[in-house]
């Protein structure tokens, strides 16, 4: 018996075809992020992306995490500078719960609760059962309303680990501009039809011009999901088990004396809970809800009783959920037409950012060949992520008593959070130490920081008896009053923005990042996956 060479190779007829052009349909943030992307690594590739003003941008904030701040300037190579300046990026250290039984508490970007200290014998989780405020710098900063530390000078010490604040409009102006600067071809149309063949996508049918093929295709067109979803017909998976809300009312108003929080807040409501993200001239407000709890009347009511000054509110719909492979054929979606989950923990504009930079690993290590098995593993990791965020999310809901209402009553009880169960009775019986775990935690965005901040600030008991010498909690009270004591003489919003977008400062700004990075690089080499503190900072 022969083998043929396509029976050699593997590889479904077509897909080892070179990809030479690829087309992107949408040009919001996913849209663009993943255009860019493309053109910087792939800079022969032709990029072209199908986007249509007439169908404008839902002007919504938009929270970010750390891992977007890598992203955009060390991968994408735009200057942070830049950002502040021309997209009025804000800082943000973390977000404010207004959650479970503490008046509040702190979800920051560093290790409050996971970290230890040279004077403590325990993770600082294990003191903090009553209150964990001032547990590191970050997290005392933003109980004094504080973006950074004051160096000697009266200059801000760079916050490495800040993410931003952005709002939709002008940061996807600023991302159609650096796309028109790298050489990515703009189309401004709508798409009328899609015609498929055995390979996925064969061209798209525009409504004003001619039609447009390529070799690949990025499926950017948020919710519609119009090339995975409708055209190509893949299973969509909804997450109603975990996740109960289905829409939004968002609006906001300009800010007049509020004071300029850096971070996001995140406040419960009768049948949800609701965002307050910050910027210079709009405070964002949306009220994410559950529609079998509340009709969009009654939300919008209860969301204008609580915020006053709110202008004009738009309800947005949403499904919670995600499309079962995300790399189908010749189509890849990213953004919300691979999968939505909602705001909490500000994962949309990170997935965006994951799934562009696999999406451009995959291809340069094909050769820019559509491979098979590049499909699989792209779709497995994408799903597995997909799935650590969703049962995360969960655990948000589980455990918040702040309410009694019957949408609360009923998700504490009946919410499923999946593979965090476990997780879960590993803190009840062991408490707030997850080492054991840190093979599995590497490979978790919200690394088990997260994880504790949530169980800890919603007051979840562990069952470990844990005594605390008197010379310990000494030792802690001294290392609170030490934060607290930084934090008060620390740079306001206002202030950190004013200096940080002087250009009179930037070679400051390089330095004191480059300083940080060379940092980050020493702890990765010597094999320390926690999340940064104290040792960034002073």
């Amino acid at each position: 018996m022969s083998l043929s060479h396509d029976n050699i190779s593997g590889v479904e007829p077509g897909h080892d075809a070179l990809i030479k052009k690829v087309v992107v349909l949408g040009g919001g943030t996913a849209g663009f992020l993943t255009a860019l992307a493309l053109k910087r690594y792939l800079p022969d590739l032709q990029v072209v992306v199908i986007r249509s003003t007439k169908m404008g941008v839902i002007g919504v904030g938009e929270g970010t995490i750390p891992g977007v701040v890598q992203f955009l300037h060390r991968f994408l190579g735009i200057d942070s500078s830049t950002l502040y300046s021309e997209v009025q990026a804000s800082p943000k250290l973390g977000i404010r719960y207004l959650w479970g039984s503490r008046p509040f508490f702190n979800y920051t970007f560093t290790g409050q609760l996971s970290q230890g200290h040279p004077s403590l014998s325990l993770p600082r989780g294990y003191y903090c059962r009553d209150s964990f405020e001032y547990a590191d710098i970050n997290s005392a900063l933003m109980s004094f309303d504080k973006i950074s530390i004051r160096l000697p000078n009266g200059s801000p010490k760079v916050n490495v680990n800040a993410a931003y604040h952005l709002e939709n409009k002008k940061f996807v102006n600023f991302l159609e501009q650096k796309a028109e600067l790298a050489g990515i071809t703009k189309i401004d149309d709508t798409v009328k039809h899609v015609v498929t063949n055995e390979m996925g996508i064969q061209k798209l049918i525009l409504e004003d011009g001619p039609s447009i093929e390529g070799d690949f295709y990025v499926d950017a067109s948020g919710y519609r999901a119009e090339l995975i979803g409708k055209a190509l017909g893949e299973e969509f998976v909804d997450f109603r088990k975990a996740l109960f809300c289905d829409r939004a009312v968002v609006g906001g108003w300009q800010r007049t004396s509020e004071t300029y929080h850096p971070y996001t807040t995140a406040e419960t409501m009768d049948n949800g809970w609701c965002w307050q993200i910050e910027h210079d001239d709009l405070i964002n407000r949306g009220y994410v809800f559950c529609s079998q709890y509340a009709s969009d009347d009654q939300a919008v009511g209860e969301f204008k009783r609580k915020n006053p000054k709110l202008d004009e509110t738009k309800v947005i719909p949403f499904p919670a959920g995600m499309y079962r492979r995300s790399w189908v054929k010749n189509v890849v979606a990213i953004g919300n037409s691979a999968g939505f989950v909602e705001p909490l923990e500000a994962t949309a504009i990170g997935m965006i950012c994951d799934g562009a930079v696999r999406l451009v690993k995959a291809l340069i290590a094909s050769g820019k060949r559509n491979l098979p098995v590049q499909q699989t593993i792209f779709n497995r990791i994408t799903q597995k992520n997909w799935e650590i965020i969703r049962d995360f999310l969960a655990l948000h809901y589980k455990f918040n008593t702040r309410l009694d209402t019957e949408f609360w009553k009923t998700v504490r009880a009946d919410v499923d959070i999946g593979d965090t169960q476990e997780y879960v009775d590993y803190y009840r019986q062991v408490g707030p130490d997850f080492s054991i775990l840190a093979p599995e935690f590497s490979r978790n965005a919200f690394t088990a920081e997260g994880y504790m901040v949530m169980l800890l600030g919603q007051q979840v008991p562990f069952e470990r008896p844990v005594n605390i010498s008197l010379d310990q909690q000494q030792a802690w009270l001294r290392l609170k009053q030490n934060l607290k004591h930084i934090a008060q003489g620390g740079l306001s919003v206002p202030e950190y923005l004013q200096w940080i977008r002087a250009e009179s400062n930037r070679q400051e700004i390089n330095r004191q990042v480059g300083i940080a990075r060379a940092g980050e690089q020493k702890t990765m080499r010597i094999g320390d996956n926690m999340k940064s503190g104290e040792l960034n900072w002073l």
